[in-house]
């Protein structure tokens, strides 16, 4: 199997992790591991040393922004928020940081609610989907499952 990373927090809500395994399982299926730092990696040196060496072993990187944080109010660019969003752990944006300098193929998944940096369009030259991580079949949609493939190919 090729190493590939995977950017995601070690703690996922119950509602997400049956979605989650599935794209675990949809990975392995293509001949790919994910490694994630604190879930399947651990660290022996600082984090962000560990996730830079651990991406130097792997071939590509996903970045899946799973609902971390939710602002129900307060002010974004001097305006007040008028619905409430979800964002992803920051982590996210650093390792997708990481991997689009170290050139690694980046496929980039959001929970539907989460937004902001690195899940915007038109925040890289990387196209970013979406899908509601509540449903355990959100890897298997069509767009997803396109994405990965497209993803694959580049490996």
């Amino acid at each position: 199997m090729r190493p590939v990373f995977v950017s995601r927090p070690t703690y996922v809500l119950p509602e997400h992790r049956k979605g989650l395994n599935n794209f675990e399982t949809l990975l392995r299926a293509r001949d790919l591991e994910p490694h994630t730092v604190g879930v399947t990696d651990y660290a022996s040196l600082s984090p962000l040393d560990e996730v830079i060496q651990l991406m130097e072993e792997c071939v590509g990187a996903v970045i899946l922004g799973f609902p971390q944080i939710e602002v129900r109010s307060g002010t974004l660019k001097g305006e007040e928020i008028q619905a409430p969003f979800c964002l992803g752990t920051e982590w996210n944006h650093i390792e997708g940081g990481l991997a689009y300098a170290l050139k690694l193929p980046l496929l980039v998944i959001s929970d539907d609610s989460v937004v902001r940096g690195i899940f915007e369009v038109g925040a890289g030259n990387i196209f970013s989907y979406s899908a509601d991580f509540s449903s355990e079949s959100w890897p298997s949609d069509d767009q997803i499952s396109g994405a990965v493939t497209a993803w694959h190919r580049r490996l």
